[in-house]
């Protein structure tokens, strides 16, 4: 007998939400899993403790609706055999994508609290499978709420895993979290050894322990796999067949012997046996898969708007929380995040959703997962516009509205002239903002009243005739902080100028290539440079069309083979084909409420046509790239990028990934993505004398140093210093959108700076350019209000982002600062219109860890590099 001598395996759901049946029919099947589970816990009480069912609750999004919706006496039965053992809880709340922001990442540990609280349930481990990696700051929030043990069990298809695999590690987080961490066998690894049938798995059985016996680098004794029934792979109950199985496997002398155990065993044993061999990685394990969020621009770049909207709701509605304001709804808050959530977890659709586009099955999902972007963001707004109109009422009085006119009523009681001369702002980041807003529509409190005006188009017409253009107004708006600001205090705008095809402000010059229509020249008049540079011949903002030439479709992009390994491999000889404008019109500039603008019309290969408006603001350091595509609906695959090459140096990139800033490939696992990045807020590159920023606002996926589709590269060999932004793709075989069509934004907001990247500065430049400040108009302050205030101030933003909601239970607010440079740093958050009674550390699921001083109302933190702290103040 080898080495192996024992064969442990777990038995779960891999938990798609869809993929196999329509979203809301795969939540009810597995309610009925976990019944199935426990008749079987009851069943195989007289087994052998290795054949005895138990079961692994893969993520709490299941969970969590199977405590709250299930009778009572089921319930009971669950926290029974899980006590036993039987029943393990695994923490993530679904299997997740990297579009999840740092707020959100928080959020979707708040189960394990919530189940700890209401049914005695502590989890101590997580999984996820499927997925091509998890954002390194998991390795610092897990075990900060008490999960010691996190496995992975990566579908290689069209991807990739770190070397080697199966392993153990020590997962240390960017702050120094230490997270035990099992790199493993893709999650089908049951059936394709043969559990459950016995002929299967004396033929394949020996052959996987031979391998690893075999392979000097697996010092373990033992082989784990996961098994999902071997039928219903995906969303599927427990596979009955195994206890029996196990059991005459076991009589019957073969080796090695199978046991059934939970993940949280095998945790165990990881730690008992093997703990002080186990090597330390560090780094972001960077999924592959994300490639997949393209295939549907419009509901990604939605979805990410709505995570910043929900941001500024947050912080107001901490704000209303400090003065002792009623009606914050927690759950409403609990369903929206979660809405939010499940567009940006990892299944995206129908397994049908490229082979049969049209069918009812596919558009049905479709319909479903789109549906969880639009309702998160319809309720993130609702939330925002009743938050912001409250802590507005405090400070001012509204308008009388206007009446609905159909045409029949005098222009001067449907719409009388308003009387308020200032707009309220609200800034809800945490130092000071420099901004030029511009008055919202007047709606008057007309339909709709769940969003605020300043989201809505111009030109509406339903009841009130629309306004001409909005104003603009420039002002100073403290840090978490209101003012009110006069109309009449218009930007001077004497910096800008527009001739020929190029327009200028006090820092940019920008000059458009007639025959591309990209920018030929992007002149910084501080830094005495010209950033516009070429890749491939295209100039920065151009737009390109990729297509493949091959009847194959997309078996030329990548070779399924079932049997492999890796469930086949990438082609590197993709006749990939990219193609520009085939027609450019270029507009004359135009100068017009305080912004300098040339707008570009071009018709190209994938769309009926496309605009693009470059626009310089008034003393604003910040160029504006914006693109709507009127794309076509194509199902042969295809992509579309924007252009961003630089003239500089030998690059350097560094980007805002799953939260973190990092250096790509430094900063990342082996085995991760390098063909392609996800983006949160903001990536940059430099040459060491300068750089570029470069904020995507709707398209996270970025190629770093030109076009690196095809490469299934190892390393990072950047071309130059380029980024290309990988706006749309139709690239899955399964899962993803087979095409997208109709008006499509793409927005862009780019800034130069001297010297390497400054993780601070780019970090602020993102903030400023997600999260916009809030514009009320029609509120006429009270004559005693102040004309300017804010709630809070933190001394040591300039190094932080942070995060302010009213907490979960009631009990004050949370702030949770995050220290977005390596280095420590200090922070104090100091209350101006309410004295905090108590401050207390918490975990990253508001759990109380330590009671910390006030000073004058004041709390003193000090954040190491890349940590974040999360602080309660009761009020």
């Amino acid at each position: 007998m080898g080495k192996i001598k024992t064969f442990y395996f777990v038995n779960h759901s891999h938990t798609d939400i869809g993929f196999t049946d329509y979203q809301d029919v795969a939540y009810r099947q597995h309610m009925s899993f976990i019944d199935r589970a426990l008749d079987m816990c009851e069943s195989t009480l007289s087994y052998p403790k290795e054949a005895r069912a138990k079961w692994v609750c893969e993520v709490t999004g299941m969970t969590e609706r199977y405590l709250r919706t299930s009778p009572k006496s089921q319930v009971d039965r669950f926290l029974k055999y899980h006590h036993e053992g039987l029943i393990d809880v695994a923490g993530m709340q679904y299997n997740l994508t990297p579009l999840l922001n740092v707020e959100q990442m928080h959020r979707t540990l708040y189960p394990v609290k919530r189940m700890k609280d209401e049914f005695g349930i502590n989890v101590r481990v997580a999984m996820n499978g499927d997925v091509n990696g998890a954002s390194w700051l998991f390795a610092d929030l897990l075990p900060a709420i008490g999960i010691e043990f996190f496995t992975m069990a990566v579908n290689p298809l069209r991807g990739g895993v770190p070397k080697p695999r199966p392993n153990a590690f020590w997962w240390e987080g960017p702050a120094g979290g230490k997270l035990l961490a099992w790199n493993g066998y893709h999650y089908l690894f049951g059936g394709l050894a043969g559990l459950g049938h016995p002929e299967l798995a004396a033929k394949f059985v020996p052959g996987i322990a031979e391998k690893l016996e075999q392979d000097d680098n697996y010092p373990y004794d033992f082989v784990y796999g996961q098994a999902t029934n071997p039928i219903r792979v995906d969303n599927g109950p427990p596979d009955t067949r195994l206890y029996d199985f196990i059991k005459e496997w076991n009589e019957a002398g073969h080796t090695p012997r199978m046991e059934l155990i939970t993940v949280s065993q095998l945790n165990r044993i990881l730690r008992e046996r093997y703990s002080d061999q186990l090597a330390t990685m560090r780094g972001d394990w960077l999924d592959w898969w994300c490639d997949g969020v393209a295939s549907s621009a419009f509901e990604t770049g939605l979805n990410r708007a709505t995570h910043e909207v929900l941001h500024s709701a947050e912080m107001i509605g901490g704000w209303l929380r400090t003065l002792g304001k009623k009606g914050w709804d927690v759950q409403r808050l609990i369903d929206t995040y979660e809405s939010a959530t499940l567009y940006d977890e990892h299944t995206w659709g129908a397994f049908s959703s490229v082979e049969a586009p049209d069918g009812l099955f596919s558009r049905s999902q479709w319909n479903r997962k789109s549906g969880y972007a639009y309702h998160a963001s319809a309720e993130a707004h609702d939330i925002l516009a009743v938050s912001a109109r409250s802590l507005a009422s405090d400070y001012s009085k509204q308008e009388d509205e206007v009446r609905f006119d159909l045409g029949h009523l005098p222009p001067e009681i449907a719409k009388p002239e308003p009387q308020y001369k200032e707009l309220m702002v609200i800034n809800t980041l945490p130092f000071d903002r420099n901004i030029i807003i511009e008055e919202p529509i007047r709606r008057g409190g007309q339909a709709p009243n769940g969003m605020l005006e300043m989201f809505m188009p111009r030109g509406l017409t339903w009841g009130l005739k629309p306004d001409d253009i909005g104003r603009k107004v420039q002002g100073t708006v403290q840090g978490f902080g209101y003012a009110f600001l006069p109309l009449s205090d218009v930007p001077k705008g004497s910096d800008l100028k527009a001739g020929g095809l190029t327009i200028e402000n006090e820092y940019y010059r920008v000059t458009v290539n007639p025959e591309s229509g990209g920018l030929s020249e992007w002149y910084d008049k501080r830094l005495n440079h010209d950033f516009a540079g070429k890749y491939r011949g295209w100039q920065p903002g151009q737009f390109v069309y990729e297509w493949v030439d091959s009847s194959r479709g997309r078996d030329a992009l990548f070779d399924a083979d079932w049997s492999h390994e890796y469930f086949g491999s990438g082609r590197k000889d993709t006749p990939f084909v990219q193609e520009t404008a085939h027609r450019v019109e270029a507009a004359s500039p135009t100068i017009s409420n305080h912004e300098a603008s040339i707008t570009v019309t071009i018709w190209a290969r994938g769309i009926r046509k496309a605009t693009c408006t470059y626009v310089l603001t008034s003393s604003q350091r910040a160029l504006d790239i914006r693109w709507m595509l009127d794309k076509e609906h194509i199902t042969d695959p295809e992509a579309v990028f924007v252009a961003f090459p630089f003239r500089m140096g030998t690059p350097e990139f560094r980007a805002d990934i799953n939260g973190i800033p990092l250096t790509p490939e430094k900063e990342q696992l082996n085995g991760t993505v390098k063909d392609w990045y996800p983006i949160q807020r903001w990536v940059d590159v430099s040459d060491g004398e300068r750089g570029v920023t470069i904020v995507p606002l709707d398209a996270p996926l970025v190629h770093l140093g030109g076009i690196t589709t095809g490469k299934w590269a190892d390393h990072l060999e950047p071309e130059g210093p380029t980024i290309m932004s990988w706006a749309l793709n139709n690239h899955w075989m399964v899962n993803f959108k087979a095409s997208q069509g109709g008006n499509i934004p793409l927005r862009y907001r780019l800034t130069t700076h001297a010297g390497s990247a400054d993780d601070a500065d780019c970090a602020r430049f993102g903030a400023e350019s997600f999260i916009p400040p809030i514009v009320l108009r029609d509120f006429v302050r009270f004559p005693d209000a102040q004309k300017e205030g804010k709630f809070m101030e933190v001394v040591g933003a300039e190094k932080t982002s942070v995060y302010l909601k009213p907490a979960e239970n009631g009990d004050g607010i949370i702030v949770r600062i995050q220290n977005v440079t390596e280095e420590p740093c200090a922070c104090t958050l100091r209350f101006l219109l309410a004295s905090p009674a108590a401050a207390f550390t918490v975990s990253p699921i508001e759990e109380n860890i330590a009671e910390l001083a006030l000073e004058d109302g004041s709390v003193n933190c000090r954040i190491p590099g890349r940590a974040i702290v999360s602080i309660r103040l009761t009020f």
